[in-house]
């Protein structure tokens, strides 16, 4: 599995998250429904660019933007499953994001304090603007991606998953 990008999606954006995004472990959230016909690499993709965008309109930390965006829902399993604390999703996933992104990629601790946090209201209180940013980006990406609206780099196939032939 592979990601294409098109001409339209910013050089600047790519460079700053293309180590993760050519990651396989990473690229499985792919294999995985989110928000009804939205794949959680799409979500976690759609999440990240609009962050990093975010982040630069308010001359926030861009690549900490990027990356926590990209990661914070770095769970490559079934939702719908138990956890295996017995915790709800939605408290359980942010902590399991974050130990994933720390086990597989080196992210500083405004990185993974937007991970940890971005449920808020429904967890932790984030703690710097780059949190604040993924987990508005959070909910605008998952109430558009709920109504069936392209989003971010969704639209016009600015970035596409390509599954390789075996």
């Amino acid at each position: 599995m592979d990601i294409q990008a098109s001409e339209e999606v910013p050089r600047e954006y790519l460079e700053e998250v293309w180590h993760i995004l050519s990651d396989k472990e990473f690229l499985s959230l792919d294999n995985y429904e989110h928000h009804h016909n939205t794949s959680r690499l799409m979500h976690s993709i759609n999440v990240s660019y609009l962050s990093w965008l975010l982040a630069k309109k308010f001359h926030c930390d861009k690549k900490a933007a990027a990356r926590a965006g990209l990661l914070h829902d770095f769970c490559p399993y079934d939702f719908r499953e138990k956890t295996p604390t017995g915790e709800h999703q939605v408290l359980y996933h942010p902590k399991a994001a974050a130990e994933n992104s720390v086990r597989m990629f080196q992210i500083s601790d405004r990185e993974l304090d937007a991970i940890r946090t971005h449920m808020f209201p429904l967890g932790p209180v984030p703690r710097n603007k780059e949190a604040w940013i993924i987990t508005l980006a959070d909910k605008i990406c998952a109430v558009t991606e709920f109504c069936h609206v392209a989003i971010a780099l969704a639209r016009k196939n600015r970035m596409v998953v390509v599954k390789n032939a075996i």
